[in-house]
């Protein structure tokens, strides 16, 4: 009888003491979730890593991520795994308690209802909502028209934001924060007249920044934060400066025309030069902005010619400037190009594995830290690879396996960390642990760390649907 009493009582455990929840949610947590075998404290590490004995455990997440979402129940795996109706939301199987019967209706949508409110314990405090100046990590996504925000200091989810005016069809593009890191902006793919700016305390829409038509793809923002350089991907295109703080056109140039495709924007506040790729040449705009009202353009060849040739030949994707340095990613050639913004001229030539993506630079280390999405041959048959540029030696230092197909990047010198976006985009890829609510293969979210040059064990996050672009909010 006693040996009886003791496998009741463990199995069960009705009289667990309040976990901090909410005690509707802990009539319902405790006893069917938070049990032996389960996702108590004794049995966590069999089942995922999640355990949900408190409050405050549920919010350590499980091996996949963060399980619950303040105020997102449609993007909480939690909801996911005790939801058996689809017209309430994603139900993936096991369902949750494996083993036992079902939440009713009633008990989910007390779970589901929570969630949308917040997730609130049962001081009534919220997740992630204590402290204004928190560091955060911003992952935008092009097929879901939102941005997963992680806690910096747990590089956890803590919150999904809705990004963009039309559902689904604005194909979000790139990402970046203030200096001073008050706000937060995003681009979009889709043709559109709109950059939005967010409040990075609270990460609600602050408003739209009207620029005119245009595919507004890459953008820059001084280091003061005043001031954004917008590009229209278009032929032909033009280049928006914009008062961000004011949201409104300070200056629209178009140059007569000439601008065929312009393509990552890079600006240099010593010498009050823009730098910008195309994507129909061999050469990248260079741009006098010393007088604002009558800026200069130049064109610089980047193949060792002399002549400007309008045709896809190296397309010089991203830029970035350091010093009298322009670091310059180009897909065609499969190569970083360093040109010597004094001479204007290409003094180095890296080889990359495959077409890069992105890049970051760290200042406290001297490196470049480069995404080759498609790269098959470094970690064959996994697809992508990191590759770390030494600007010191002006080498390729090593490549690193981030996850499959890396995209986005950014570097974070005070954590020491490179928070990397893997699309994930391909089936031949690793399956993904659950789907979201909009459909498609969730990408993950990895982070290397740039001492040792390796990943984080066991902090690799599944997200939403094609991660594309990283901010950090330092």
């Amino acid at each position: 009888m006693i040996a009886l009493g003791l496998l009741c009582a463990c199995k069960h455990r009705p009289n667990v003491p309040l976990g901090d929840y909410p005690k509707d949610v802990e009539n319902i947590i405790i006893p069917k979730c938070a049990t032996s075998g389960c996702h108590n404290s004794q049995s966590a590490a069999g089942a995922g890593g999640l355990n949900l004995t408190t409050w405050n455990d549920m919010f350590a997440g499980a091996r996949s991520g963060a399980v619950t979402i303040p105020f997102r129940p449609d993007f909480s795996t939690l909801c996911y795994y005790t939801n058996t109706d689809t017209s309430l939301g994603v139900a993936l199987i096991p369902t949750m308690p494996e083993g036992q019967p079902p939440l009713t209706k009633q008990e989910y949508l007390i779970l589901r209802n929570w969630i949308a409110a917040g997730a609130q314990n049962a001081k009534g405090e919220v997740k992630f909502a204590d402290n204004p100046n928190r560091k955060k990590i911003y992952v935008l996504h092009r097929m879901c028209d939102v941005v997963t925000v992680f806690d910096a200091a747990t590089l956890l989810q803590m919150r999904y934001i809705d990004v963009g005016v039309k559902q689904l069809q604005d194909y979000p593009y790139s990402i970046k924060v203030s200096p001073d890191g008050k706000y937060w902006y995003v681009s979009f793919f889709a043709q559109s007249n709109i950059i939005q700016q967010y409040d990075a305390v609270n990460d609600k829409l602050i408003g739209n920044i009207t620029l005119g038509d245009g595919i507004w793809t890459s953008f820059t923002i001084s280091p003061n934060g005043r001031y954004g350089y917008f590009v229209d991907n278009s032929s032909p295109g033009k280049i928006v400066c914009a008062d961000l703080l004011n949201r409104r056109i300070l200056h629209t140039y178009t140059f007569n025309n000439t601008l065929q495709y312009p393509y990552g924007i890079s600006y240099n506040e010593a010498s009050e030069q823009l730098y910008i790729g195309t994507t129909a040449g061999n050469f990248i705009y260079n741009i006098d902005m010393i007088n604002p009202s009558s800026p200069i353009l130049h064109q610089i060849p980047l193949d060792g010619s002399t002549t400007i040739r309008h045709k896809p030949s190296v397309e010089p994707i991203q830029l970035l400037t350091v010093g009298h340095y322009c670091y310059i990613i180009c897909q065609n050639t499969q190569d970083l190009k360093i040109l010597d913004t004094l001479t204007k001229t290409v003094i180095k030539n890296i080889q990359l594995p495959a077409a890069p993506t992105c890049m970051d630079y760290s200042e406290k280390y001297n490196k470049l830290f480069i995404s080759c999405t498609e790269d098959i041959t470094s970690f064959a048959p996994l697809r992508g690879s990191i590759c770390v540029i030494d600007i010191n030696t002006l080498a390729l230092q090593k490549n690193i396996y981030s996850g499959y197909q890396p995209y986005g990047l950014a570097v974070d010198d005070a954590s020491g960390l490179v928070t990397v976006a893997n699309a994930n985009l391909n089936s031949a890829g690793p399956s993904p642990h659950h789907t979201s609510n909009c459909g498609g293969r969730n990408g993950n979210v990895s982070f290397i760390d740039m001492l040792t040059l390796s990943l984080i064990s066991g902090k690799k996050s599944e997200v939403a649907v094609f991660p594309i672009c990283i901010g950090i909010r330092h």
